[in-house]
């Protein structure tokens, strides 16, 4: 599998596909988006939806190589152990695509974890329920990880996702940050709750040339012309759309920034000129 990467001055970022799904009909993905809307002939509205109307979500993690060493932001939906089990039809391939770009997970010294859902946290245990990437700080928001503790306490959906955690809070290789956080010369981490409490996107920079990973910011293309159409999963709908007004001021502060987004068909977009549309990068 082709891997696409973009350069920002001295780092390079890797896009990597760790799955590439159809689920449930777009509708239910996104129940407070207009149907209307949602099914849409519009390039926007076409790119993450199947021709039989269901939600073509694709998962990706991404590599970070700087100077120093390497950054991996996610882990995708793991393997047949992992709580995505539940609803995805095959396992990630995140571990065999790092091996393909000649990455082994011993590799990796830290790993950003921008927040706590199964398709973001999931490989972050192998199948023996050991970390993956034992070697590697795992760096995460503490409200997301007092959120889901808290959540792991009431049903076993979400005992699930807290079981993943487990094991990397006994191993001593999480790092719960509280807000903003450097993790090297031009990788910077921003909390920016709404989708989730501690839910954190990473901006790359060096010289003039800028990269924003957003995570699950926007779930949707739509969503960057209607910032208050919610997520399905969004924890926080005002909060949510607060953060997607407030990175799109951020981005028009330097339009040519790059946008790294988790799910959209493309894995690297810019806003074009007018401000209104998402434009492969």
């Amino acid at each position: 599998m082709t891997h696409a990467t973009r350069s920002v001055g001295s780092i390079d970022v890797t896009a990597i596909v760790d799955a590439d799904l159809e689920l449930d009909p777009i509708t239910d993905a996104f129940p407070d988006i207009p149907p209307d809307a949602l099914r849409g002939d519009d390039e926007d509205s076409a790119s993450i939806r199947t021709a039989g109307g269901d939600w073509r979500l694709r998962v990706r993690a991404w590599l970070i190589r700087h100077p120093a060493g390497l950054v991996l932001v996610d882990t995708g939906i793991g393997g047949p152990t992992s709580p995505t089990a539940a609803w995805v039809p095959s396992a990630g391939v995140l571990v065999e695509a790092l091996g393909d770009l000649g990455i082994d997970v011993g590799d990796i010294p830290t790993v950003v974890l921008t927040h706590v859902h199964d398709d973001h946290i999931g490989g972050v245990l192998n199948a023996g329920g050991e970390p993956t990437f034992a070697d590697a700080r795992h760096v995460l928001q503490r409200a997301d990880l007092e959120w889901q503790r808290a959540l792991g306490r009431e049903n076993d959906e979400d005992r699930a996702i807290w079981d993943l955690l487990v094991p990397l809070e006994a191993a001593g290789v999480l790092d719960a940050i509280d807000g903003d956080h450097r993790i090297a010369d031009g990788i910077d981490l921003q909390h920016l709750p709404g989708h989730t409490p501690g839910h954190q996107i990473v901006w790359i920079s060096d010289g003039n040339a800028r990269l924003a990973i957003s995570a699950d910011t926007w779930n949707h293309p739509l969503q960057l012309g209607h910032p208050e159409w919610p997520s399905g999963p969004d924890n926080d709908h005002a909060g949510a759309a607060d953060a997607r007004r407030a990175m799109r001021s951020a981005i028009a502060a330097e339009p040519r920034t790059i946008v790294a987004p988790t799910h959209f068909a493309e894995p690297f977009v810019t806003i074009d000129e007018q401000g209104g549309a998402w434009r492969p990068a």
